[in-house]
Parts: structure tokens; C-alpha cells; sequence
């Protein structure tokens, strides 16, 4: 699969998860918490998949996924995923969840808006 229907999939599955996230914020806060995490992750796969031609052979681990983002991205943007993922890791509140899981999605619609085109930006979260 070439590297920018990786990174679109990606990036849908990262929106999926956020709106996921939103409707169960008053329902089930740990599945909330869960799909925030998991937007963020997606996220995160996405701007990574855009700077690798080839499918990995494996799936790569979050601190992979982390290093080799730092190479692909400009360093406030390397830094922002570094220190989401140390909060995520460590354990946040779902308000930051939140927050972190929506910069994280800006970002990758950033990334890959020469992909997406300029109908990307018409939905921020």
C-alpha cells in the first residue's frame, strides 16, 4: 500500500477515535481516556507513514514510532509528541487527553495537507 494511503488511513482512524472519545466523555471516562490515547497514537502513525516509502515488516512500537518522528518533523513538533506521549504514558486527566489528542490530530492535518488538499482544514479539532 503506498505510503500516503497509510497515512490517510491513519489519519481517519485517528478522527474515528477521537469522536469515539467525545461521545462517551459523560458515558465511560476509561474508554474516553483509551480512544483519546488511541486518537493520539493514530495520529502519530499518520505523519509517521508519510515519511516511510515501505510498510514495515513489523508493527512499531510507540517509543519507535517517537524516534523516528523526531527525524521526519520539525523539532517543536518532534518535542509536542515526545511530551504527549511521556503524559499519556504516565497517566493524564481526561480534559489534557483531550487537549493533547486534538493537537496531535492539527498536527497531522499539517503534515499532511499536500496530501489531503484544502479540503483538510475545513475541520479542525
Amino acid at each position: 500500500m503506498p505510503f500516503y494511503i497509510r497515512a490517510k488511513t491513519y489519519l481517519r482512524y485517528a478522527e474515528e477515535e477521537y469522536q469515539k472519545a467525545l461521545t462517551r466523555l459523560n458515558e465511560d471516562q476509561e474508554a474516553a481516556l483509551l480512544a483519546f490515547k488511541d486518537s493520539f497514537l493514530f495520529s502519530t502513525k499518520a505523519i509517521w507513514a508519510v515519511s516511510r516509502i515501505e510498510a514495515p515488516k513489523e508493527k512499531p512500537s510507540p517509543e519507535k514510532l517517537l524516534e523516528e518522528l523526531s527525524r521526519a518533523v520539525e523539532p517543536e513538533m518532534a518535542t509536542f509528541f515526545k511530551d504527549a506521549w511521556e503524559k499519556f504514558r504516565t497517566g493524564t486527566s481526561l480534559e489534557e487527553a483531550r487537549a493533547l489528542a486534538s493537537q496531535a490530530l492539527n498536527y497531522a492535518r499539517e503534515v499532511l495537507a499536500p496530501i489531503l488538499g484544502p479540503a483538510a482544514w475545513s475541520r479542525n479539532f
